[in-house]
């Protein structure tokens, strides 16, 4: 059978095929990014402006999205053209969209990507395989893949050199969820094409930094409590770790200082002791990391030490804890963000996984 016939084929709507259903955009703050895949790592393909109308083919469960306008949901629509959106933004009508399967229709983007996919196997003889978001063994991870798990190949794209049980090659796979896997664990077929615009695929995702050396603990000594995004604080898009007044802060990672602010409710001073009844982040900084990674550190006890524009190094300090804005102790509340600038809820990571995939474990 030719390739035509095959795309023909699969455009073919199965007998229990259905039609896509009409939704609008609910996001009034910002436009709403479509992605690759069904989790804010995935890359982002476009935005929707608020009150856009989409199409959507099926449902899937993903990333858990609590910030949404319209429900708290780790569903993600999938539109006709292949891509995702979190239905946590999304308003539709009240009736059940199917789950995404092979009875799903297939959007003709979808079918040329097919077309020139490669299966393969992973095989590392044991140890699961890490399906990262860029490809760098230091980029966050997402999934561990047990070997023999069965793989679809979008494409190649070359990052870091690997020494793998079934080559040595600085070659990574994309899977078709948007994250990498090293080709150097991988049993397949056939040499998947280059990762390009001409392979139907979207720009790969930005390389987090390598963790040897590169991530070190803000507060040496001290532990991370878990407190991201809780059933009881959903708002809270960092950790704490607790402390004392004055205990030095460090850089968690070379980079660019771009704010010194004080956050702090109107009528109140970042200078004087907070409560848990003051609004703001008290003194914090914003530090710029390579690979599209900023820092966040709050409730420091004075203005910071560095200045917006200076460049800092990893394990530098750059200020001291205290309680300033809303806090009822002496902590430092960390936050993560990847896929930066902007920072928001809609990029920030829980940062304890985070920071243990880049070597340097804080909880």
């Amino acid at each position: 059978m030719s390739v035509a016939a095959v795309v023909l084929a699969t455009l073919t709507p199965a007998v229990d095929a259905h039609a896509s259903q009409s939704a609008t955009v609910v996001s009034p703050k910002r436009p709403l990014n479509v992605r690759a895949g069904s989790a804010v790592w995935t890359t982002q393909l476009r935005t929707l402006a608020h009150g856009a109308s989409v199409a959507i083919d099926c449902q899937v469960k993903g990333q858990l999205i609590n910030q949404g306008s319209v429900r708290v949901t780790d569903q993600w629509d999938r539109l006709t053209d292949g891509s995702y959106v979190s239905d946590a933004w999304i308003r539709r009508p009240a009736v059940p969209i199917p789950a995404c399967g092979p009875a799903a229709p297939v959007a003709p983007a979808a079918v040329a990507a097919a077309v020139t996919t490669t299966t393969g196997t992973v095989a590392t003889g044991g140890t699961p395989l890490k399906a990262r978001t860029a490809p760098t063994h230091g980029a966050p991870l997402v999934a561990a893949l047990p070997t023999g798990t069965p793989l679809t190949l979008v494409c190649q794209q070359r990052g870091e050199s690997i020494a793998g049980t079934q080559r040595v090659t600085a070659m990574w796979d994309r899977l078709p969820e948007g994250t990498y896997v090293s080709d150097a664990y991988v049993r397949r077929t056939a040499t998947p094409p280059p990762c390009a615009a001409a392979a139907n695929q979207p720009a790969a995702a930005p390389a987090a930094p390598v963790a040897t050396g590169a991530w070190t603990n803000p507060l040496p000594g001290f532990r991370a409590r878990p407190g991201f995004r809780t059933a009881s604080n959903p708002n809270h898009i960092g950790v704490d770790i607790m402390s004392f007044t004055g205990t030095p802060i460090h850089a968690a990672s070379a980079g660019t200082v771009v704010e010194v602010v004080c956050n702090i409710e109107a009528g109140h001073s970042c200078d004087q002791t907070g409560s848990a009844s003051i609004g703001g982040c008290g003194w914090y900084v914003k530090l710029q990391h390579a690979g599209g990674i900023s820092t966040l550190y709050c409730h420091m006890v004075r203005r910071a030490l560095v200045q917006p524009g200076q460049k800092v190094k990893a394990g530098q300090v750059i200020g001291y804890v205290g309680s300033s804005g809303n806090s009822s102790a002496p902590h430092l509340h960390y936050e993560v963000h990847i896929n930066a600038p902007p920072t928001g809820p809609h990029n920030a990571v829980d940062p304890i996984p985070f920071m243990r995939t880049h070597g340097a474990a804080i909880g």
